[in-house]
């Protein structure tokens, strides 16, 4: 198979999974957050639960998209809850990510055979350092039966990687291509820290936001890599019938003014790379994180300590 061949073979691999992630996202998988979120102490608490997620992720070299997962797991039980008084105390909240994280590294942190010891490393430190693994088992089934077993949620990651992979700028440059990808999984990883953005916005519209965002990005930087031509082309590409829906361009327009509220200013080309991009800092810019160990001296045992 020649090379034109296989890239229309991705192309269409591309296109069918954006269709499908489409329709997941407006059927069984719409995103729901708890009304009383607006609390600070639990808005606080979130934070660090993301926060220790990431570190978790990132000291066993898994895939960040993880911690989507496991964020929609822990978003939609604490919405199944009739009011805060079940969830709203520390121990039960650090219940609640313990399992989320445990369940979602379980079910997608295989993509590489390297980490099948790490992944085993990572369960077990997760269960067994808690206080009562038992209560972790019985979490666990009570998101399973909540979730009615509907554990493969349309990610922020899976969107902005197919918009990535189907947008023009690949026909020309490849190194501009990879920073759109970088530039937009940076917002999106930003975007999980904010329950009123995931509540707002449906995921394809946070991933596309943030990709204008950083299309905006690469023309200031550039104006002439990202021509009208390659928008216009791909903004039809969004409205191709096999994708079963359009992108709301007046939520899309609200959506990039939030992601450009958590993040007032995206790095440069020259700030990514291969080496350190899974390695930065995501804290949004209106988190301010308190005194906690260092982490680069701890292993990230539970959320307990953060």
């Amino acid at each position: 198979m020649g090379y034109h061949e296989k890239q229309q073979l991705w192309w269409n691999f591309s296109m069918a999974e954006l269709g499908s992630l489409f329709r997941k996202e407006q059927s069984t998988y719409r995103y729901k957050i708890h009304p009383e979120w607006h609390h600070s102490i639990s808005i606080h608490w979130r934070h660090k639960i993301c926060d220790w997620c990431y570190e978790f992720i990132d000291h066993y070299n898994f895939d960040r998209e993880v911690v989507g997962v496991a964020i929609y797991y822990f978003d939609r039980y604490i919405s199944s809850q009739t009011s805060c008084e079940g969830v709203h105390t520390k121990d039960k909240f650090q219940i609640i990510a313990v399992t989320s994280l445990f369940l979602a590294i379980k079910l997608h942190s295989m993509s590489e055979n390297s980490l099948v010891e790490s992944r085993s490393q990572a369960l077990a430190r997760l269960l067994y350092d808690h206080v009562d693994p038992q209560e972790i088992y019985e979490m666990e089934m009570n998101i399973l039966v909540l979730l009615d077993w509907r554990l493969n949620p349309p990610t922020l990651h899976q969107f902005a990687i197919n918009f990535s992979q189907l947008h023009p700028l690949g026909d020309c440059c490849s190194t501009t291509t990879s920073y759109l990808y970088e530039a937009t999984r940076y917002q999106v990883e930003l975007a999980i820290f904010s329950p009123e953005l995931l509540a707002t916005f449906t995921s394809s519209v946070i991933a596309y936001a943030a990709l204008k965002n950083a299309e905006e990005k690469i023309t200031v930087d550039n104006p002439h890599i990202l021509t009208p031509d390659m928008n216009q082309s791909f903004e039809a590409l969004m409205t191709d019938p096999t994708m079963t829906m359009t992108l709301d361009s007046t939520a899309v327009a609200r959506c990039q003014l939030s992601l450009k509220r958590l993040c007032p200013q995206l790095p440069g080309l020259d700030e990514f790379s291969d080496t350190d991009t899974d390695d930065r800092d995501i804290q949004p810019d209106y988190y301010v994180q308190e005194d906690t160990p260092d982490p680069a001296s701890i292993s990230p045992l539970n959320v307990a300590y953060y």
